[in-house]
């Protein structure tokens, strides 16, 4: 029913009351798209984060399971996926064969704080082809969750609803001031928003304003920014850890087989370019599997960490060594000196390497190798003939040190 004056005609709003409500419902929905802008660029960001993460650990997993993959052992390849059930944010893990069969699988115990936004986000899981010597040997799948979404989301719905309490508040006293007060720092705020959105500035901070309430919501918005600013250098952080692990071996340190492949066809490009040669050096321990069979497999990874040592003493600056499979290993000598030849390479390693190695018993153990060279572009113009002939040029000398003992 219409409100009417006593005269009988129409009751009339007051300036002030249309001003209030005007200023009010502004007020409001600039404040609620703010921080709902800021909300989601917060939520796309760590969920490419937390995408990139996955990624890499599955790399990681796809590392971890190939020796199990190739025997097909389901216990192997359950305690190559464990670094990976340590990692948040991951669900669950599958491994399957060459024949799209499972081969093992995790689930995490855990309970998943926000089914919806897991479904969302994370509905497919990522998946890599593992290969080996060329041939896909089978597939790791990984699952996300949004357990790493979910505090952010919180903690962003209360800042958020504590910026519309403050503001509800402050927009009642400020209702009678000039527009243009609240025009200007909600502009500000705006204007922090914009560049977090589309620039993923989240470096960037509302400054004091004159407004005490809006100058409160800027500290909360600030608080906002401080936690996401935190969480992306977190992510980051592990990011780079992830990327490390994906590339490097556990054991030794040194980079592993999809380090190796990239590095060798960088520096082929290179010497393409630049018409120089390289060596490639294949090294293969004679008696490893003895020294696991009789010392225990403490020994043998000692024993692994003494080669990996003994033949990083044997290079140059610039040169590059890697662990490939189990006591493989390769080296890349870049540039080759043309007064060098491969074989004296060869024999310095073996030298270092016939050192003997102090096992964690106290034992002293000689360990023999078995090296061989291939040379680019003289005996090989691309990375996979060159690893051919240095495989080749290792299994002679694997066959003649047999022949001479």
């Amino acid at each position: 029913m219409t409100r009417r004056a006593s005269d009988g005609a129409p009751a009339r709003t007051s300036l002030q009351k249309l001003l209030s409500r005007f200023h009010f419902g502004i007020t409001l929905f600039a404040v609620a798209l703010s921080g709902l802008t800021i909300l989601l660029s917060g939520i796309t960001a760590m969920r490419g984060y937390a995408d990139r993460n996955i990624e890499l650990a599955a790399q990681l997993g796809a590392y971890g399971v190939e020796p199990a993959l190739v025997f097909n052992d389901a216990a192997a390849a359950r305690e190559g996926l464990a670094p990976l059930m340590k990692i948040p944010g991951i669900a669950r893990l599958r491994v399957l064969n060459d024949r799209g069969q499972p081969l093992t699988e995790w689930v995490s115990p855990s309970e998943d704080p926000a089914p919806l936004l897991t479904h969302a986000f994370f509905a497919e899981p990522v998946a890599v082809t593992i290969h080996r010597n060329g041939s896909a040997i089978g597939t790791i799948e990984v699952w996300g969750d949004s357990s790493t979404l979910t505090d952010y989301v919180r903690i962003g719905l209360l800042a958020g609803l504590a910026c519309l309490i403050v503001t509800a508040l402050g927009t009642i006293v400020m209702a009678r001031r000039f527009e243009y007060e609240l025009v200007k720092p909600l502009g500000e705020i705006a204007t922090v928003a914009h560049d977090v959105r589309l620039h993923r500035r989240f470096d960037k901070r509302v400054q004091p304003l004159g407004i005490a309430e809006l100058d409160r919501l800027g500290g909360d918005i600030n608080a906002l920014l401080d936690e996401l600013q935190g969480w992306q250098g977190s992510m980051e952080s592990e990011r780079a850890m992830l990327a490390h692990r994906a590339s490097h071996d556990a054991l030794t340190a040194l980079p592993n087989r999809a380090a190796f492949d990239e590095q060798l066809a960088l520096r082929i490009a290179a010497a393409q370019h630049q018409g120089t040669r390289l060596a490639l050096l294949f090294i293969d321990a004679d008696n490893f599997k003895a020294a696991n069979d009789r010392f225990g497999h403490a020994a043998g990874d000692a024993v692994l960490v003494a080669l990996s040592h003994r033949i990083g003493t044997t290079l140059r600056d610039g040169d590059f060594a890697a662990r490939i499979g189990g006591d493989e290993f390769v080296v890349l000598i870049d540039p080759l000196d043309p007064m060098v030849e491969p074989q004296m390479l060869a024999e310095r390693i073996r030298t270092s390497i016939a050192q003997p190695a102090t096992l964690p018993g106290g034992e002293a153990y000689r360990l023999t190798a078995s090296v061989g060279a291939a040379v680019f572009p003289d005996e090989a113009t691309d990375a996979a003939a060159l690893l051919t002939v240095a495989d080749a040029a290792m299994y002679a000398d694997k066959l003649s040190n047999r022949t001479r003992s």
